[in-house]
């Protein structure tokens, strides 16, 4: 399934880099210096999406080693890591808000909006548009909110807990992903064929 990507993947970092590079000079003397070593374990390069603080998630997955190819610019890689929030509503989360809105509009804001929401954080790598493995996860909490107060920015959706939640599940996600049986695979199958310049084959 992943085989028609592989040369893409493998290319993607090193075909930047030649871009970018100046034409060498006509009496240049050949590099010497060593190649530099790719990160052991690794997992390749990855486009990265998050409507969750991007700014914030990112740099925190980048800190895990496994996950320093992470990069929000990286177009026409196959792999992508898409990071989402949402909200799904309890039932007595529904009876709750239905109520306490009627009464928070009837007293002018008095009352406070009552909701209960369940919110998912979910982490998915896609192939190819194909998802090929998620991490979620997720936190039922009660909220009171004026009528009349809502919040900007994410604090606001979400409330400084559940903001603060949220963040929270990112070095887990990093850990989890670091040691996905798929990711894993899809990076083994890249060395299998495109091996590190350090494991290469050398000839006498």
């Amino acid at each position: 399934m992943i085989r028609h990507c592989l040369l893409v993947l493998a290319l993607l970092a090193p075909a930047s880099a030649l871009a970018d590079a100046p034409a060498p000079a006509a009496e240049a003397l050949p590099d010497t210096a060593p190649p530099v070593a790719p990160i052991a374990g690794a997992l390749p390069p990855m486009w990265f999406y998050s409507s969750l603080a991007p700014d914030e998630v990112l740099p925190t997955l980048k800190a895990h080693p496994a996950l320093a190819g992470l990069d929000k610019d990286l177009a026409g890689s196959p792999l992508s890591l898409v990071v989402t929030h949402t909200y799904e509503t309890t039932a007595g989360g529904k009876a709750a808000g239905l109520v306490t809105g009627l009464l928070s509009a009837g007293t002018l804001g008095i009352v406070p909006i009552v909701s209960n929401n369940r919110l998912v954080v979910r982490y998915e790598v896609l192939l190819n548009g194909k998802s090929i493995t998620t991490h979620s996860f997720q936190r039922t909490a009660t909220r009171a909110q004026n009528l009349w107060v809502t919040g900007q920015g994410q604090e606001g959706q979400l409330g400084k807990a559940g903001l603060e939640w949220a963040m929270s599940t990112v070095a887990d996600a990093a850990a989890r992903l670091a040691e996905d049986p798929a990711l894993v695979a899809v990076r083994d199958e890249i060395e299998f064929y495109f091996p590190p310049a350090g494991d290469a084959p050398t000839q006498d």
